[in-house]
């Protein structure tokens, strides 16, 4: 049987990724801060262990991984999927405490998960790893200039460590799950001002989590290893983008933008 972490894993996206892995076959560990929601996964048989701690705790990470390893097995598949948006507004305007603590999490959270599943899938020569990303990290959002930052820096991320990993074995991706009425997306008033019609545009018209859970199974398969590095929507022709990935950036990838060079 294979294995698979999930953080943030107690709710929202991550609860029913991790529901999805556990119908698959998978044995499936989930982290979250709240002793009673990843508790409530596992009793509704949506995981098989609940681990209490904080994404970007160094030492909490590093256990989730060991007991991970210890009570289920190696770890297969990580979701780096712990997300928050609460910093919104001028960044003159913002908390500075408030607009760095969602780069915590949304940055420093895959990185700690990385840097701690890692040398196992290194060693043992497989293993694939899932980074939540989203499009806000691919254009300017004003008024979310913490989110948007931190989603950009984890697609560099993700492109950077899947070339150190290329030869290995292991593939890592960043996937955008769509706009899922989640509480992350009841967004900060701040931000809602200048996104009024953003206020029920995840319930009226959102994604339903199911995708992501999809595309996170369908990269779990090992069929589109080709495609590591990239940034996937939920809706992605996987097997055209494979055909093409050689070829050209993919969807999202961060690039320069040239501009005419003085004569």
């Amino acid at each position: 049987m294979s294995t698979a972490l999930v953080t943030g894993g107690g709710r929202g996206i991550g609860r029913v990724i991790a529901g999805a892995l556990t119908a698959a076959g998978w044995s499936v560990a989930v982290t979250g801060r709240s002793a009673a929601s990843v508790e409530e996964t596992v009793a509704a048989g949506d995981a098989a262990l609940a681990l209490v701690g904080d994404a970007t705790d160094r030492l909490a990470v590093a256990e989730a991984v060991r007991r991970t390893t210890e009570e289920l097995g190696p770890v297969n598949l990580l979701v780096a999927n712990a997300g928050r948006f609460g910093a919104a507004g001028p960044v003159w305007e913002s908390d500075p405490d408030e607009w760095w603590r969602d780069a915590e999490v949304n940055v420093r959270g895959p990185l700690l998960a990385l840097h701690a599943v890692l040398p196992g899938m290194v060693e043992r020569g497989s293993g694939r790893v899932v980074v939540m990303g989203s499009g806000m990290g691919t254009s300017p959002m004003p008024w979310a200039s913490a989110y948007a930052s931190s989603k950009a820096a984890v697609l560099r991320l993700v492109d950077s460590v899947a070339q150190e990993l290329a030869g290995t074995g292991v593939s890592v991706f960043a996937i955008s799950p769509g706009m899922v009425a989640t509480e992350m997306t009841q967004f900060p008033e701040e931000f809602l001002a200048h996104y009024p019609d953003w206020r029920d545009k995840a319930v009226t018209s959102g994604a339903p989590p199911e995708r992501a859970a999809e595309l996170i199974l369908a990269l779990a398969s090992g069929e589109y290893d080709a495609l590591s590095g990239r940034f996937l929507r939920t809706g992605t022709d996987l097997a055209a983008a494979g055909r093409v990935a050689a070829e050209q950036d993919g969807p999202g990838t961060l690039r320069m933008v040239e501009l005419p060079k003085r004569v």
